[in-house]
């Protein structure tokens, strides 16, 4: 989701998107796309499914650049290109570029180990507005040992003074995010990892949860009670320190209230809260995969059934279609299981609950296993 704040203060943006949801009408405007361009990898993070050796069939150059031209049609503002590893594909520069060209914001995921100095000059010359990579840890054998692959966290820290330099050289304002994926092996290294962006330039990281059903990689309910009394004070301090975002999900990433903390336990990181709203992307946002397939974001990426295919469909056609329609319908009336479990766009839904409708009727929390029985393609 995109653009938030200007929607929720802008009533030319703002009562299209409430016709949208209380008519069951199609969504007036489109802000912003998330490509995954593959799912290949050069990493075998033991959290992730992609890498490993995976690899399937991809939209050629072509059709990717064609649905870069649909979605500035549709006035997207932003795209997000993600994968597997986006450096993977041979053809990345050029897709930023197209972005660039349509006048789309670009942001990015990489890993960074295979940024080159000529790559990164092709960054800052596109004019990528933030690009987000990973440490998930202060010291190179934690990391390695998350991450599968030996040398990726000299790698990774080398490509980031690449950027910085790069940055630096051409004057860009180009903003530099680290992802810390919290594991039980590594959730006391967030302060370390704090300190170790913050020299290389970084200008905030984001702690993520794991999104895994294994307890073996979770933080139990005494490990959730470690990090708040013993963690996350020195991470409150260094983010102010670092000039880093000060909000709950950033020094509190569990939750703070004790359902919060039993929830966190399971996996369910919205922290209840949509069990009473809404998730408002299905109106202003779609996730593409690297073959097509139209999905509402990546948490429902290979747990619902694709919502329609690029390889032979429009952005349009999708996004407007019925499969779209339905969907929207039902998260009115129930959530999906996987909303429970994501805290990517709580901020953002929380500026637009206060503005917007709320669903028809709570969204309760279903059993965890109900996502097996709904993934009708899962990978890896």
């Amino acid at each position: 989701m995109y653009d938030v704040e200007q929607i929720a203060a802008e009533p030319l943006l703002l009562e299209p998107l409430r016709r949208a949801i209380a008519e069951d009408a199609p969504p007036a405007y489109l802000r912003s796309a998330k490509i995954k361009v593959t799912a290949r990898c050069n990493l075998k993070c033991k959290m992730c499914r992609y890498g490993k050796g995976l690899s399937l069939p991809e939209l050629p150059t072509e059709r990717m650049l064609g649905i870069l031209d649909e979605l500035a049609g549709l006035g997207c503002r932003k795209v997000h290109f993600s994968g597997g590893e986006v450096f993977s594909r041979r053809d990345f520069e050029q897709l930023v570029g197209r972005a660039a060209e349509r006048e789309l914001k670009v942001t990015l995921t990489s890993n960074l180990t295979l940024l080159t100095k000529e790559r990164a000059k092709a960054l800052m010359r596109h004019r990528v507005r933030s690009i987000s990579t990973s440490l998930d840890g202060a010291r190179r054998k934690t990391h390695e040992a998350i991450r599968g692959v030996p040398g990726s966290f000299d790698k990774t820290l080398r490509a980031l003074g690449y950027i910085a330099r790069e940055r630096e050289r051409r004057r860009r304002k180009t903003r530099v995010r680290v992802n810390f994926t919290i594991l039980r092996e590594n959730f006391r290294e967030y302060p370390g990892v704090i300190r170790l962006a913050g020299e290389h330039g970084a200008s905030d990281v984001l702690p993520m949860p794991v999104d895994t059903k294994d307890d073996a990689l979770r933080l139990s309910k005494r490990l959730i009670r470690e990090y708040e009394a013993e963690i996350a004070p020195e991470v409150a301090a260094l983010r102010q320190r670092y000039g880093m975002p000060m909000g709950e999900r950033y020094v509190h990433p569990f939750g703070v209230a004790s359902e919060q903390l039993e929830e966190a336990k399971r996996g369910d990181y919205a922290g209840g809260f949509y069990r009473e709203h809404l998730c408002y992307a299905p109106w202003t946002h779609v996730f593409i995969a690297w073959d097509g397939e139209v999905f509402l974001c990546c948490m429902t990426n290979g747990r619902i059934e694709p919502l329609g295919e690029l390889a032979h469909q429009s952005v349009a056609e999708v996004f407007h279609g019925p499969r779209f329609a339905a969907i929207r319908a039902q998260m009115k009336r129930e959530r999906l299981p996987s909303c429970h479990q994501c805290d990517m766009v709580l901020e953002e839904n929380r500026a637009l609950a206060a503005v917007l409708p709320g669903p028809l009727s709570p969204g309760p929390i279903r059993p965890r296993e109900d996502d097996a029985r709904r993934a009708l393609r899962v990978v890896g």
